[in-house]
């Protein structure tokens, strides 16, 4: 399974910069009870590309998705096809230097 593959992943922190964001919303239909739920859960995705000019598309979390901008440049922390973590660099646009 994908899971126990990543288990045996190294954890990898390589620089990248996120070159995509996406969002895929499903919706579930409940017919219980007469009463009609529609249920939706959103799934985030977040490309990085590497140095090596390969690209990578990680799932992330809503609180991570909504933190994480396109154009952001830093260290990206996974393991095999998991994200793990997203240190931005830190920004040198705001210096008055």
């Amino acid at each position: 399974s994908t899971w126990s593959k990543n288990e045996q992943s190294p954890r990898l922190s390589v620089k990248a910069k996120i070159t995509g964001k996406r969002t895929n919303v499903q919706h579930h239909n409940s017919h219980a009870h007469e009463h009609h739920h529609s249920h939706t859960s959103t799934t985030y995705y977040v490309t990085f590309q590497f140095e090596s000019t390969d690209r990578s598309e990680f799932t992330v979390s809503g609180s991570q998705y909504g933190k994480l901008a396109e154009g952001d440049e830093g260290m990206l922390t996974f393991q095999g096809t998991r994200f793990l973590d997203f240190q931005r660099n830190p920004s040198k646009e705001h210096t008055d230097a």
